[in-house]
Formats: structure tokens, C-alpha cells, sequence
């Protein structure tokens, strides 16, 4: 249909604000949805049913709070939890696999259940999920691995006896891996379609998927855009969404051999969730993906279940979601929330106000510095722990997003086997050696011993000073060892009140 001008002088002043307006539009941004996902592990509920899996299920999605606007559910690992005819159902799952003789889905239950909620309801698909992938019972190999056992990234290492679960992740580039994967992601849309609102392929749980990394990844990266190719062309064709779940960096993505710059320029997917393995940064080069994508790609930001050594409170889960969205992000995807079975009820009312950068900057918060602790080749670096020689000093970057401040009370709560000196900026910070908390803020820990548990009371050492020390952007902090030997940091918190 062609738009005709009026004629005379009307027709005149309607082209000539046509063309006015053009460049106001084109300037316009585009409106990206602003989403809080929960990424939820499945296993989280099918290990625990009971004879009432309607009862199980019902009460999980009745205690979701309103804030919650997406729902992905994981659909299985190596085995599956839904009667599948391509792959196996874990054989651990007793009470779902007595449903399943049942003619029951307790899985297609849930999703029934979600969407009825209102909420966006998608399956997660994990594309290498090697949890224990010599254990003798095999509870969670995949068919295709069972039935070509050297299909997999690292069959030497694995020969050798190296532990190194990725060495057991599905290689892509054999044939028989994408066929049997592509078997599966078309059996779980074709059976969920109605009941669901998108896929989701999560290629960070577990991050490999060739046998190469580096440069060697990303020559084959064609064996995985074929694999994003077939979901497309399936979810499309049934009007639903595909999204995907990748490394926190652009590097991290090449390292993998996802080419997400050219899955998104051809659109075929509706938005990227970018994350860590494992763990929680605060800060993610969200605007070098957005100078690859463009304005239009929704971009969310994923927080894992822990910060380094410790599992997120809600101080710090609102400290991260203020960081990410200072660094771009349309939302945040919370990977296996506190997972259930340890607590009697999931602590949702942790998640208020994390679904808005405003409500999100809510004080107080808690900043950590990134552990090594999970860090694979594809993740941001991680800083600690940190030996600090005998007469000498570590300087550390500490960021701040700007939402973070103004604040009225600061604090740093360091874990180190020795004193040490702290000045933030080059201004000495006070040290308090009366107080010895072995925490912030209330934490959640599930461990008893160990750098996870709460750590010795002697080890604290905790600082206090005057908040206008801060900046937001970047804030360096020296660590000065004045002993006669080396002091190692294995934890290293800020509060702001």
C-alpha cells in the first residue's frame, strides 16, 4: 500500500513533516522488555515429589512472587525429566518415573501451571550437562555418549583419567552428537509447544561443546549455529520465542565458538542472557554486546546461586542487580535460586525490588570481590584469593555502580590469616580489631567446614571510613602486608548503608 500526499499546500506540510519526523523516529530507542527470570533447575522439585505431584507443583508456582515475570524450567541434564521417547529419564527419580508409568507429566504439569499464572513460560535446554559423568550407576549420561562414548571434547584427557568434568561434554562437531540433540530439542518443543512460551538453549551449563577452545572453537562455530538454525526454524514455525543463555563477554562467547553476533544479526534469537559459570560478577561488558547487536536485542545479566565463596543474601542480590543494570542490562535471570531442600521454603521475598534498577539500589548492600573459585577459561577473572608477600603490597580495582552511592555508612569486612594495612584511594582506612564479624549481613551457608562455611573469627578483619572516599566507576584498594610474612585474602566484602 502506497501513502498518497494530499494535494495543494496541505500536501506540502504533510511531506514536510514526514520528513521531519523521520530522524526523530529513527533516533527513538526501542523499547526492550524489562525482565526478572527465574532459571529453575527442575531437579530443584522432581527429586523431592511426593504421591501428590499436582499438591508439589501447585504450591511451588502459587509462592512465586508477582515480581517474577519469567519462568524457565530446565527439562533435564544428561537424563531427562519428562517421558521422553528419544533420550532416558533420570533413573534416581523414582516418584517421576512411577508417574510417568502412570501416563502422568509432572513436567508438562508445571509448565501448565506456570502458564496459566500469567507468567512467560519457557523450557531451558542444557546443552552439555556432564554432573558426574563417571559415576557407575550413569545416572546422568546422555544416550548419545552411552551409545558413542569417544563423541565428546576431550576423549584423551578423559582416557587418562583426567577429573575435569568438561572433558566429558557432547562434541558437537561428530554427527551424531547434533543429530541426537536436535532429536531432542524437537521432541521438547513439539510436546510442550502449547504449553510453553519459548526455548531457551543454555550453552553455560556446561560451557563446552567442541573439542577445540580458542581459536580451534571458533573455526567450527558453524556446528553450533547449525544447532541455534534447527531451534529457530522449530520455534518459529510454532510461534514461540528462542533464546539463549551464553559466556559474560564477547571473548568468553569466541572462546566457546558461539557465534552470537551473528545469530542475533540474523535474527535467530529474541534475547541473550549473559553469564558467568557458576558464579556472580557485578560488573559484565554488557555495552560491548550492545555495540555488537545493536539498540533493539533485549540483554539480561544472570546471577548465580553464589558470589565467590558465599551464597548470596539479599543485600548482595540487590548490590548485583544494581551493577548489572549500571551496566546495561534489560533484567536479571536467577540461576537455581537457594535450592530447595535446604530450606523449608524459598526465600522469594529476597527478590523485591530486583525487577528495577531504582527499587534494585535499595540499601544496604553487599559488593564482593570475584573468587577464582569456579572460573573456567571463558569467564571474567577472578581476584582472590590473594597473596599479599611479607613487606609488600596488592593493589586491587573496586568498582562501584553509580546508584550505589550516595551512601551514609561504609564498611570492609576482609578474611586474611594475617594483619594487613588498608588505605582506598591512597587514604588509610581505620581498622577496628575489636569487632571480628564473621559476616556482613546474615548470610545463608549450607557448609559446616571449609572456605565456604563462615570463616574463622580470628581470620576477620574489618575496616571502617567515611563513604565520600568512594567513587562511582573506579576505586582502587592497597593491601599493605608490614609482617615478616606473607598474608593470603580469601574474602573481601563492602557494605553501604
Amino acid at each position: 500500500m502506497h501513502l498518497l500526499p494530499p494535494a495543494g499546500w496541505r500536501g506540502v506540510v504533510w511531506v514536510l513533516a514526514l520528513v521531519l519526523a523521520l530522524p526523530l523516529a529513527a533516533a527513538e530507542s526501542p523499547a526492550r522488555p524489562r525482565r526478572l527470570l527465574i532459571d529453575h533447575d527442575g531437579h530443584l522439585l522432581f527429586s523431592t515429589l511426593t504421591t501428590d505431584y499436582r499438591a508439589d507443583v501447585d504450591e511451588q508456582v502459587r509462592e512465586l512472587p508477582d515480581n517474577v515475570t519469567t519462568f524457565l524450567l530446565c527439562c533435564g541434564a544428561g537424563r531427562f525429566y519428562f517421558p521422553t521417547k528419544v533420550g532416558r529419564v533420570d533413573p534416581h527419580l523414582k516418584q517421576l518415573i512411577a508417574e510417568h508409568a502412570k501416563g502422568n507429566d509432572p513436567f508438562g504439569y508445571f509448565l501448565e501451571r506456570l502458564k496459566a499464572s500469567g507468567r512467560e513460560t519457557f523450557i531451558t535446554y542444557r546443552m552439555n550437562d556432564v554432573h558426574n559423568p563417571t559415576a557407575a550407576d550413569e545416572w546422568n549420561l546422555p544416550l548419545v555418549r552411552q551409545q558413542h562414548p569417544d563423541a565428546i571434547a576431550r576423549p584423551f584427557a578423559a582416557a587418562r583419567g583426567d577429573p575435569e568434568w568438561l572433558n566429558w561434554s557432547l562434541d558437537f562437531a561428530r554427527p551424531e552428537v547434533a543429530a541426537y540433540v536436535r532429536a531432542m530439542l524437537g521432541e521438547v518443543i513439539t510436546r510442550y509447544a502449547p504449553v510453553m512460551d519459548g526455548l531457551q538453549l543454555d550453552w553455560m551449563r556446561f560451557p563446552r561443546h567442541l573439542s577445540g577452545v580458542g581459536d580451534e572453537a571458533w573455526a567450527q562455530r558453524a556446528h553450533l549455529t547449525r544447532v541455534v538454525e534447527f531451534a529457530r526454524e522449530q520455534t518459529r514455525a510454532r510461534g514461540l520465542k528462542l533464546a539463549v543463555r551464553v559466556p559474560s563477554t564477547p571473548r568468553g562467547c569466541r572462546l566457546l565458538g558461539l557465534d552470537v553476533e551473528d545469530w542475533v544479526r540474523r535474527g535467530l534469537v529474541d534475547f541473550v542472557t549473559v553469564s558467568e559459570f557458576l558464579d556472580t560478577n557485578y560488573e559484565m561488558p554488557i555495552g560491548e554486546f550492545r555495540a555488537m547487536f545493536g539498540p533493539r536485542m533485549p540483554i539480561y545479566a544472570s546471577v548465580e546461586i553464589e558470589h565467590g565463596w558465599q551464597y548470596h543474601c539479599p543485600e548482595s542480590l540487590r548490590a548485583t542487580a544494581t551493577g548489572l543494570y549500571d551496566c546495561g542490562a534489560d533484567g536479571i535471570s536467577l540461576f537455581n535460586f537457594i535450592a530447595r531442600g535446604a530450606l523449608g521454603g524459598v526465600p522469594y521475598e529476597w527478590l523485591a525490588g530486583l525487577e528495577a534498577p531504582a527499587t534494585a539500589a535499595r540499601k544496604p548492600l553487599l559488593f564482593s570481590v570475584p573468587h577464582m573459585k569456579y572460573r573456567k577459561e571463558m569467564d571474567q577473572q577472578g581476584l582472590l584469593p590473594v597473596h599479599v608477600p611479607a613487606h609488600s603490597a596488592v593493589t586491587l580495582p573496586l568498582p562501584l555502580p553509580a546508584p550505589a552511592l550516595p551512601a551514609w555508612r561504609a564498611r570492609l569486612l576482609l578474611f586474611a590469616d594475617g594483619p594487613l594495612a588498608l588505605a582506598l584511594g591512597g587514604q588509610a582506612l581505620e581498622s577496628m580489631p575489636t569487632l571480628r564479624p564473621t559476616e556482613m549481613f546474615v548470610e545463608y551457608t549450607t557448609r559446616t567446614e571449609g572456605l565456604g562455611a563462615r570463616p574463622r573469627r580470628d581470620y576477620s578483619r574489618f575496616y571502617r571510613f567515611a563513604p565520600a572516599l568512594l567513587q562511582a566507576g573506579p576505586n582502587t584498594l592497597t593491601l599493605r602486608n608490614d609482617t615478616d610474612s606473607p598474608v593470603e585474602v580469601t574474602r573481601l566484602n563492602l557494605g553501604l548503608w
